[in-house]
């Protein structure tokens, strides 16, 4: 697992590095705020980026998860990234990382009874940006999340966090630049 995400984050940077960025495209202008859509194969979105910096700036994204085993199951997320954008000589390819905190919500029924379990943890991502025109860009973005397991737990009748795990979701994102 560790050798395939090392693998991603070379091939999501390899643009800055590469030599394909001497051929220079149209020159696009500069933008301090995009708003766009996400998707990943559990969950879709909505999402901001406002820099503050040229290379820096903050990334925000809400996020529905849709992939639960019971029907009246369902969750949420909310990303808030700190991210850097790598310098390159291309105006297209814009590869970035971040880092920052994700708040979960998931809400389970089990057996006639229900409730939420609430999380606050760490997450961080990488990946490239292709600006495609003057006002849209896409990406293909890996998120790294320290996800929770959680289980019933009788004692207590309640959904507790039982354990940590990495959880790695592949994103598509399109985005209108403002």
């Amino acid at each position: 697992m560790k050798n395939a995400l090392l693998a991603l984050l070379w091939l999501a940077t390899l643009p800055a590095f590469g030599q394909a960025s001497e051929v220079r495209p149209v020159a696009f202008s500069s933008h301090k705020l995009s708003i766009g859509i996400l998707g990943t194969y559990k969950a879709v979105g909505l999402q901001t980026d406002y820099r503050f910096i040229d290379r820096w700036g903050v990334k925000l994204a809400g996020a529905r998860q849709f992939d639960y085993d019971r029907a009246k199951e369902y969750g949420w997320a909310g990303i808030g990234l700190v991210t850097y954008y790598l310098p390159t000589n291309s105006t297209v390819i814009e590869p970035l990382v971040g880092l920052g905190t994700v708040g979960s919500f998931y809400h389970w029924d089990l057996a006639g009874r229900s409730g939420t379990v609430r999380d606050w943890n760490v997450g961080g991502g990488f990946g490239t940006n292709f600006r495609f025109s003057e006002r849209f860009k896409t990406g293909v973005n890996i998120l790294l999340v320290n996800g929770f397991r959680s289980e019933y737990q009788y004692q207590v009748e309640d959904m507790v966090i039982t354990g940590r795990r990495l959880v790695v979701f592949p994103t598509l994102t399109l985005d209108a630049l403002l």
